[in-house]
């Protein structure tokens, strides 16, 4: 093992390690409590009762296939450059990261990179994964935003298909001139203006990526993507129809398309507040209680993000555990 890989294992097995794990996603649920507490106590957890604690239960499990389909897309994007890591460990490693996922960005979740160097994956490598992910995202969510924005009868919903073919031609082909640069110079230029990014100013990172992002490749990331927030848009658009707030299954998924990708503009940590703020907006905006609208949003976000951190959390600590008996 080499002396950074053997590092991270001393790491991890650190009971400071576990400590801050454990602060981290406990003082997250704190603000949640805080926030019920806010809007009104009785008026929220009424709503609550009225979801129940059976619909919040199947709707765990059924968002919670969104990590799995996210992980065929990490996995995937691992195999294109070449590696092969042992499956179950590296969807421990993969759900690790969801435990940092409350950052701008979601940038804590490149703490997979220090996990994956132990199964000898470069750090370029694996954040080449990343960006990988985050880009086909955005793509995914401009196809669910389009296709139900066209079905409610939106005006705007050409924009959605405008915005997903902008990205996609124009991620490609700064792919393709990453990999096909027309002279020195263009390297010089996009080096010097990215001197803020890791691994030799990211070039190897922008190589490893432009590597992945191929055309055909790129739309079954984005297909992976679909799969993996649609899994979580209809959860909410479930819990809408559980409480009876009269919606259609296209206005609750564009409604959560909406909210996530504000939240994510926002660059606030997991879109915390910021998300919520604009699911309770629109749901206002249809006509919802403001009780309900509340407990819907802080539903379907226990569910999602937090349901994931705390996945994220024990995969660590197990992880953690495996390696304190290794030593």
């Amino acid at each position: 093992m080499n002396r950074p890989a053997k590092r991270i294992q001393l790491e991890l097995g650190d009971p400071r390690l576990i400590r801050a794990v454990g602060w981290f996603v406990g003082a997250g649920l704190l603000c949640y409590l805080v926030a019920t507490f806010w809007f009104g106590w009785r008026e929220t957890i009424g709503a609550l009762a009225a979801l129940g604690w059976r619909a919040l239960l199947i709707g765990a499990v059924f968002a919670s296939t969104a990590y799995l389909w996210r992980f065929g897309r990490w996995e995937y994007s691992l195999q294109c450059l070449g590696y092969a890591v042992p499956r179950v460990r590296h969807l421990g490693i993969y759900l690790s990261g969801l435990a940092l996922s409350a950052t701008p960005g979601k940038i804590g979740e490149t703490f997979r990179s220090a996990l994956l160097l132990q199964q000898g994956v470069r750090v370029a490598d694996s954040l080449a994964a990343f960006l990988t992910d985050r880009a086909s995202d955005v793509l995914a969510m401009c196809l669910l935003g389009g296709g139900a924005a066209w079905f409610v009868g939106q005006p705007l919903a050409w924009a959605w298909a405008l915005a997903f073919a902008f990205m996609l031609l124009g991620s490609w082909g700064f792919a393709y001139l990453l990999l096909h640069p027309l002279t020195d110079a263009w390297w010089n230029w996009l080096m010097l203006h990215l001197k803020w990014l890791p691994i030799k100013g990211g070039q190897e990172m922008l190589e490893s990526w432009a590597g992945v992002w191929k055309l055909p490749r790129v739309l079954v990331f984005s297909a992976l993507a679909m799969l993996a927030y649609g899994s979580q848009a209809l959860v909410f658009a479930w819990f809408c129809d559980v409480t009876g707030v009269g919606l259609l299954v296209a206005d609750c998924v564009l409604i959560f398309v909406q909210a996530t990708l504000f939240g994510a503009a926002t660059m606030l940590p997991g879109g915390l507040g910021a998300m919520e703020a604009a699911l309770v907006f629109q749901l206002i905006e249809h006509g919802v209680g403001d009780a309900l609208a509340v407990s819907l949003a802080i539903s379907i976000r226990l569910v999602t993000l937090w349901l994931g951190m705390s996945l994220g959390g024990v995969s660590l600590l197990s992880l953690g555990a495996g390696l304190r008996v290794q030593e």
